[in-house]
């Protein structure tokens, strides 16, 4: 959100980075749109289906990762990384490993909110802030009386929001979405209202989201496909990131799964979604494949050195299934 593929303040110096570390390597960054304005205006605006097929379609066409491949997905990327593995796997080429990075795997609670101006600069995830706060957000597995949905500022840019900050699209964006959120034209047209979830309207999520309830497996009455939950769980490594400051993704425990429900904050293992294994999550788990750990600081804040030794040599430094010497990697730019 607010970024593109190939910003060299961000998406561009992630990319950098990990050929750098590693020599040979193949990354692909993945644009929406066809110049740098449409990209950003593609991660506040458009059909996330229609994204996600069309993502699929260009890395099936891409020579260099039918071997296998590592995906790794920023913020809201990461959930729509999830979505091209669950839906599109079998169809190739298959993703071996899947790393997010503070994505909102159980949506966000309200509406997301807008950069303010970047203070100081770092040399990685970006230097934006938000204003705001989240209420009533208890401890995981705890209940909270009378808890509010109050969820303020998000945002998901790797280097901080392009453009403009604020940016004019982000405030349209929360414009349209506060005139609510599953209206079906805001559902279809609008990125980050594709992955609210309100745990005080639960009926209206799950009858009317187009995205999230679906690749979570969410959807009443529909049933759940199995080839999601096959597709996902063919992955050797999910490796999902939290950011143990993030007040930006509300709540934070959405980057490991975990979900508030109005009155209680769930862990991924206490869900419905893990214990009756909707998706694969919890035969990866089993299976010794699914990894929830922790990146210090606030959403995104996080140097290039620090990427480089905590997720490019620990995740992306392996060999594909065939034995090459490493996988070629696909970055997916938060969009």
């Amino acid at each position: 959100m607010g970024d593109s593929c190939c910003s060299p303040h961000s998406m561009g110096a992630v990319k950098a980075a990990i050929e750098a570390a590693l020599p040979g390597v193949f990354v692909h960054s993945i644009a929406l749109g066809s110049s740098e304005t449409t990209d950003v205006l593609a991660g506040y605006f458009g059909n996330l289906n229609a994204q996600v097929a069309a993502v699929c379609d260009e890395l099936l066409s891409m020579d260099q990762l039918q071997q296998g491949y590592v995906a790794v997905g920023f913020s809201q990327g990461g959930q729509f990384m999830r979505a091209v593995v669950q839906r599109c796997q079998h169809l190739g080429p298959r993703a071996h490993t899947l790393v997010t990075m503070g994505a909102q795997h159980q949506g966000v609670m309200s509406v997301p909110g807008c950069p303010e101006p970047a203070s100081s600069g770092g040399d990685g995830g970006g230097n934006g802030s938000t204003s705001g706060s989240a209420a009533g957000v208890p401890e995981p597995d705890s209940s909270a009386r009378g808890a509010n949905g109050g969820a303020a500022g998000w945002h998901g840019a790797a280097g901080g929001d392009a453009g403009t900050s604020p940016s004019l699209y982000c405030r349209l964006m929360q414009g349209l979405i506060a005139r609510g959120a599953y209206v079906s034209w805001v559902q279809s047209h609008v990125v980050q209202a594709q992955y609210v979830k309100d745990p005080y309207h639960l009926d209206l999520y799950y009858s009317r989201s187009i995205f999230l309830a679906d690749i979570n497996g969410e959807v009443p009455g529909r049933p759940r496909p199995a080839r999601y939950a096959a597709n996902l769980a063919s992955l050797q490594r999910l490796v999902l990131f939290q950011f143990e400051e993030d007040d930006m993704v509300v709540p934070k425990e959405s980057s490991h799964f975990g979900f508030f429900n109005g009155t209680t904050l769930l862990r991924l293992q206490n869900t419905p979604l893990y214990q009756q294994d909707w998706i694969g999550l919890r035969s990866l788990d089993e299976a010794g494949h699914l990894a929830l750990l922790h990146a210090p600081g606030r959403h995104m804040q996080f140097s290039l050195q620090w990427f480089v030794q905590n997720v490019v040599h620990p995740y992306l430094a392996v060999p594909a299934p065939s034995g090459a010497q490493a996988a070629p990697s696909v970055s997916a730019a938060q969009q």
